[in-house]
């Protein structure tokens, strides 16, 4: 067997921990060496003295140095540089290093610019800069001095649109990379540029601070989620396809002469745009952005926005104003703005983040192997102060700079809930009316399961004093109840014909994520309620393949009675953009694609020219129209503090939802999941706001209902008088 000597790491001061394969014995200190340059340190004691292990501890007479390197020899086994590892999870570290100051990265003063830099492994950091953001060789490099906290600095001589990157050296060698706290970058992000955000700053910027999406809780949000070159790529008559700007777009139409674009969000009624990441993401070559797609989860550098959505992603400013202008129109539209963040992975492990503090930002498993609870390889550790502060100081600045209205969090059950909670404090100190919410999913990771921001621990976030709510979580006990498991393209849900066993995860997500039906709990109805989100099949092929025998007016009349479901859900309401719209995602080989990160903007791209006076994607959406004007109308469906009530109807699989206000306002629902028919009698004066094919604001009759017949696979909204006339 071939022997392997894979790591050598400082866990603390003293001691050096050795990882090998195969297991070996050491019977003799004169087998293990430990060198800085020529010198030999004294070795003190080895743990597995004797004893056959795949790991063993070396202890040192001499304090290490975590910016030195040292050089680990084991007989048979050959040599092997030390990289600071454990040594950072100890207090003595963290007392020498922990560095809170708010001014890493590149700022301006006057007519220098301080650059900072925390890099305590260093040896030596060197400033390069550049008068590109693409090409030609750095014009200037300086050595950086070191200072208290690990942090290296120096002032320089230049400003506004410099671009610059460091050259760090530690045991690991010498790295170039680009500042973590870069705000702007050039092409591709390969290097960081140096900006004044004041001229950033388009006209009216600063009366758009002052924007309010004015909901009262969570549960008055009703996102969409979108992509960027997915909402405009076919809009013919954009004239920023794909771009931050399509947003700033007015007066678009389709080829029936329907609106599409903002216009389209508007007429919707939905409260925010969700916008899949939109940070400087690596897979999308900016420069030729038509040649490959993305969603973006690969994220280069957090805090600058992607070139590829930019009409020139070779001036930093350019992608920041863009940015800045699609806001600012979606302000003006009445719409807030979430952003999607990735901070529980990079794009790799050899990151600017991991190239200036090796080993620093990742997780390890006990053989020294990178975690990938995730997925991805290398799962960042938000538990170690830096990246926790380093996904503060990051949530906070987009926040702030950019006007946003919430965050969604990628695989967020991968952070630690204290981080989690430090976030939520920054955020809403900024905006108390923002939505953060997030991926709860309990995944295996290499920090404690406590300790995690899952579904089940995230009821233990406390919110901010003035904020409208805490952190939610995506809510996959209704998702699947409705429609069948995302895991199982055939599997059937409540709405799809299972019966009456989803009916209590369907009742879970009604009452906000509380009662039984689900694992876990939370508190005031934290939850994002949904049928559909970018990945997995879209909700239209998940009922193609789940009730491929049903008629098409079977499934149409599904997909209305899961989405009245959402409608009278306490918590968040989520859809995927084009949900309303019948989207499909046909892979062009007779099947649906399911996971379409990658694939190509003609299955990924809203198909816009859908929607003309007739079509089942027109008549699709008016009866979402109607759900969100409902929705909207009646506080009752929106109400945290209401008391609802819910059981099925005789030993079939239909139910009837009750909620009641507690001030005389109630409002009933019927479930009807069932291929026939059904006679509903109301046990007082009701009025019909949704008989399974249109909904809305007003009584859908003449007068109080008594009895209402209830179509196969659809469902009735009943309020009392207390209700109607908000």
């Amino acid at each position: 067997m071939t022997k392997k000597f894979s790591l050598a790491g400082m866990i603390d001061f003293h001691h050096i921990e050795y990882t090998i394969t195969p297991k070996a014995a050491i019977t003799k200190y004169s087998q293990i060496k430990v060198y800085e340059g020529e010198k030999e340190l004294t070795i003190l004691n080895i743990t597995n003295m004797g004893k056959e292990d795949i790991t063993g501890s070396i202890e040192i007479k001499e304090t290490l140095d975590v910016s030195k390197t040292y050089r680990v020899f084991l007989e048979g086994y050959g040599e092997k540089n030390v990289v600071p590892t454990k040594i950072f999870d100890t207090a003595e570290f963290k007392n020498t290093y922990n560095y809170n100051g708010d001014d890493l990265g590149a700022i301006i003063k006057g007519d220098k610019t301080t650059f900072k830099v925390w890099a305590p492994t260093a040896s030596k950091v060197v400033l390069n800069l550049f008068e590109s953001g693409h090409n030609g060789t750095a014009y200037e490099q300086v050595e950086m001095k070191k200072g208290g906290k690990g942090v290296w600095s120096h002032s320089a001589n230049c400003g506004h649109g410099t671009y610059y990157t460091y050259t760090v050296t530690t045991s690991v060698g010498t790295q170039e990379a680009v500042d973590p706290y870069a705000k702007a970058a050039g092409l591709n992000g390969n290097r960081g540029m140096v900006v004044d955000l004041s001229l950033t700053n388009p006209e009216g910027w600063e009366e758009d601070a002052d924007f309010s999406t004015e909901i009262k809780s969570y549960s008055d949000a009703i996102i969409w989620e979108v992509h960027i070159r997915d909402f405009s790529n076919k809009i013919s008559l954009s004239k920023y396809k794909g771009k931050y700007l399509s947003f700033t777009e007015r007066g678009l139409i389709n080829e029936h002469g329907e609106s599409v674009g903002v216009d389209y969000l508007v007429k919707l009624g939905i409260t925010h745009v969700q916008l899949l990441p939109v940070c400087d993401y690596a897979t999308v070559d900016e420069a030729n952005p038509d040649s490959q797609f993305n969603w973006g989860y690969d994220p280069k550098n957090y805090n600058v926005p992607d070139g590829s959505y930019s009409t020139d992603p070779y001036n930093g400013e350019v992608r920041i104003r863009e940015y800045k202008r699609m806001v600012q129109a979606l302000h003006a539209a009445g719409i807030g703005v979430v952003m999607d963040v990735v901070y529980n992975h990079t794009y790799d492990a050899n990151s600017g983040l991991n190239k200036i503090v090796p080993y620093y930002y990742y997780r390890y498993n006990a053989s020294g192997a990178k975690s990938s609870a995730s997925g991805c390889g290398n799962d960042t550790a938000s538990e170690r102060y830096m990246y926790g502060k380093f996904m503060v100081d990051s949530t906070g600045y987009w926040m702030k700079e950019y006007h946003l209205d919430g965050l969604r969090f990628d695989l967020m059950g991968l952070h630690d809930l204290h981080t989690m909670q430090e976030v939520e404090t920054a955020v809403h100190t900024i905006n108390p009316q923002a939505l953060i919410y997030g991926e709860g999913w309990t995944m295996g990771a290499t920090i404690d399961g406590s300790a995690m921001a899952n579904q089940s621990q995230i009821k233990n976030i406390i919110p901010f004093e003035s904020a409208i709510g805490g952190i939610a979580v995506f809510n996959d006990a209704i998702r699947d109840g409705l429609k069948g498991s995302v895991f199982n393209d055939t599997s059937k849900g409540y709405i799809s014909g299972i019966g009456s066993g989803a009916f209590p995860s369907v009742l879970f997500g009604i009452r906000g994520g509380a009662g039984t039906g689900a694992s876990w709990t939370v508190k005031d109805a934290m939850v994002v309620n949904y049928m559909s989100a970018h990945d997995n099949n879209t909700l239209w092929d998940k009922l193609i393949l789940s009730n491929e025998t049903n008629s098409v007016e079977d499934r149409m009349a599904m997909n209305r009675l899961g989405a009245t479901i959402l409608m009278i859900s306490k918590g968040i309401v989520f859809f995927q953009a084009g949900e309303e719209m019948l989207r499909t995602k046909p892979d062009g080989n007779g099947c649906y694609d399911r996971n379409s990160y990658k694939s190509s903007d003609e299955v990924n791209n809203i198909n816009w020219n859908v929607l003309s006076d007739g079509t089942n994607e027109y008549n699709m959406l008016q009866y979402y129209k109607g759900l969100i004007e409902m929705r909207k109308s009646f506080d009752i469906f929106t109400d945290n503090n209401t008391a609802i009530t819910g059981s099925t109807i005789g030993n079939t699989a239909r139910a009837s939802v009750v909620i009641d206000n507690h001030m005389g306002g109630k409002a009933v629902i019927v479930l009807n999941p069932t291929e026939e028919t059904y006679e509903y009698t109301a046990d007082g004066e009701y009025y019909l706001v949704c008989d399974g094919t249109q909904a809305g604001a007003t009584n859908l009759l003449d007068g109080a209902c008594t009895n209402v017949t209830i179509p196969a696979y659809s469902a009735i909204v009943l309020v009392n008088v207390n209700v109607i006339g908000k």
